[in-house]
């Protein structure tokens, strides 16, 4: 029974591909491609007829693809070439050129990039990615599938996305994730009743019918296949059936329910004559024979499989061969004719040898193409046995290199933390310092200047006191606090953790609020993108000196009624503007201070 499990999963990826009954515009295409001159229509011809023929005869189909891009060629024509590249790459696959089949789509995708058409794009990756599918290179299928769906995106087209769906779900049934598998054929059918595309929504149910039999969910397997011939029955479309009818019985089949599995396995045998397909009945005459050697009808079952093993010599179909042969071998040892078992049991093993020896042909090919292997098997070994010293003597100097890089980088960086480490060292000795040099001198000599000022305050009101000496006092009393503002400016600007510009513009503020209300002077400041700017001790105590300065200046001197301070950053400048409305001055009838210069 594994055999011919495995039977059924190439039934799975065999029938993601729709066979297209013969198109009954086949022959007005082919009487209009007589009256057509060599333009952009007659390649859209060429294009289809290659797609119509595709199912029906791969050498004219093969043709009318190369007709099409050697006439896209001529004409420089790049629409035409990406339509008759991807049906022609289509034929190869049906010829099981899958590498031919690649190169023919990717040129498809380059020509249909430079014209721009997602949905065309779409597909070209949806044909690419079935056809690494079919190579097993599942790595490179699932990107290409991703791609696929991108472009579907774009171009909004649902069945696209489907069809992307449903190559999806047949890698994961590949890789025997029948979970996975049932999800995005779930999204695919979905995908397909969104368009009304009723032919694609019965295969992808009979492939979820046998997604759900490997996940022995059998009920559920049986209900989507029956949805599956449903559809298609009522679409009139024989094509399929013999295959859907022959997946419903081994459902059956693994249900036990041998009465339903031998009925529908018939249902298949039915069909497959209708086509009037050989291969489809000899497929069928399989199935119905193990089923009637499920039953023990082992008479009918030799019968029915004898036909079949017949019809699969004449095919030279060895996989069928193998499973048959397989089969007749256990009915014929469970009749006693031993003779017949063992002459099936050497079909099935030379078939299982001829099977086994296709593995490896590739392999084998390759090496004798390149090293002659049956004249050169010393050569071979000589060459290996140098090829192995080298890559020994190879590794050997990889890891002197990787472990001097490596020894260097950690030497690095250790010399990079040491500095840093002393950098963080003197960084912490300096803000110490600056803490000291802040407490010492709001301690010491804030507190001495705060004595003097009150002690001069407290003279200066004594009665009877000369107004010389109270004039000097009220002097003291004055140059003592503005002494004690700017210690308090000194000790604000080195000490650690003030060097953020909200605090900068804080104090700005506060000492312009104090300056013009004591003067009844109106004013005005704004800031702008200076959040989360930070400034060094000496940036604070220049841009703020300068500003107190400025703002002195106009207080004392302009007779103004309104100061303007506008703070901000203009990307990697800092502007300060102070604006005053008074009086002004004469720049060349002025003493120059400390201040103006």
């Amino acid at each position: 029974m594994l055999i011919f499990k495995k039977f059924l999963f190439l039934l799975f990826i065999a029938i993601h591909f729709n066979l297209i009954a013969q198109n009954p515009k086949l022959d007005s295409l082919l009487n209009l491609l007589k009256t057509q001159k060599d333009d952009t229509n007659k390649v859209k011809t060429f294009g289809s007829l290659c797609g119509m023929y595709r199912n029906t005869d791969l050498e004219k189909s093969i043709l009318y693809g190369k007709k099409g891009i050697a006439l896209a060629e001529k004409i420089n024509y790049d629409k035409g070439r990406a339509i008759c590249y991807l049906n022609i790459s289509s034929a190869y696959m049906f010829l099981n050129k899958l590498d031919s089949a690649i190169i023919l789509v990717e040129k498809a995708i380059v020509f249909a990039k430079k014209v721009g058409e997602p949905k065309r794009l779409g597909l070209a990756y949806l044909n690419k990615a079935d056809y690494y599918r079919q190579q097993q290179n599942i790595t490179q299928s699932l990107k290409d599938c991703a791609i696929a769906l991108k472009y579907a995106e774009i171009a909004k087209d649902e069945d696209v996305k489907a069809r992307i769906n449903q190559t999806f779900g047949a890698i994961y049934h590949h890789q025997n994730r029948y979970e996975q598998a049932s999800t995005y054929i779930s999204l695919a059918i979905k995908g397909y009743q969104k368009v009304g595309n009723k032919r694609m929504e019965a295969v992808a149910l009979n492939n979820l019918g046998l997604a759900y039999k490997y996940q022995k969910k059998l009920t559920e397997g049986i209900s989507a296949t029956k949805k599956a011939i449903q559809i298609t029955d009522s679409l009139g479309d024989i094509n399929n059936l013999s295959i859907f009818y022959g997946n419903l019985s081994d459902l059956y089949y693994h249900l036990k329910n041998y009465t339903e599995a031998e009925k529908t396995a018939f249902k298949a045998l039915e069909y497959g004559k209708i086509q009037k397909s050989e291969t489809l009945v000899a497929e069928a005459n399989l199935i119905i024979g193990n089923t009637f050697n499920a039953q023990k009808r082992y008479n009918e079952a030799a019968n029915v499989l004898e036909k079949a093993l017949t019809q699969f010599s004449k095919d030279d179909y060895t996989e069928k061969i193998n499973t048959s042969a397989d089969l007749l071998a256990e009915v014929y040892a469970n009749l006693g004719n031993y003779k017949k078992s063992y002459e099936n049991m050497l079909i099935a093993n030379k078939s299982n040898d001829s099977l086994v020896k296709w593995r490896y042909d590739d392999d084998i090919a390759a090496m004798q193409t390149k090293f002659k292997v049956d004249e050169k098997d010393k050569e071979i070994l000589l060459l290996a046995k140098d090829k192995e010293l080298q890559n020994q003597k190879l590794n050997r100097q990889r890891i002197i290199m990787f472990g001097s890089v490596g020894l260097i980088l950690l030497t690095a960086i250790g010399l990079w933390q040491m500095f840093n480490r002393r950098k963080l060292k003197e960084k912490l000795h300096e803000l110490e310092l600056r803490n000291q040099i802040a407490a010492d001198l709001h301690d010491e000599v804030g507190s001495s200047l705060s004595s003097i000022n009150m002690l001069s305050q407290m003279v200066a009101n004594q009665p009877n006191m000369a107004e010389k000496d109270k004039s000097i006092l009220e002097k003291m009393t004055l140059n003592s606090k503005e002494t004690m503002e700017k210690m308090s400016d000194i000790v604000w600007m080195i000490k650690p953790g003030e060097n953020d510009t909200i605090g900068l513009y804080e104090r700005m503020k506060h000492f312009l609020r104090e300056i013009c209300e004591a003067s009844a002077i109106e004013f005005d400041f704004k800031t702008k993108n200076i959040d989360g700017l930070e400034l060094n001790m000496t940036q604070r105590k220049n841009i703020y000196l300068i500003f107190k300065e400025a703002v002195n200046n106009s207080v004392k001197y302009s007779g103004t009624k309104l100061i303007n301070v506008n703070f901000e950053k203009p990307e990697k400048q800092l502007i300060l503007t102070i604006q005053d409305f008074g009086k002004g001055f004469d720049l060349e009838h002025i003493r120059r201070g400390n201040g103006l210069e």
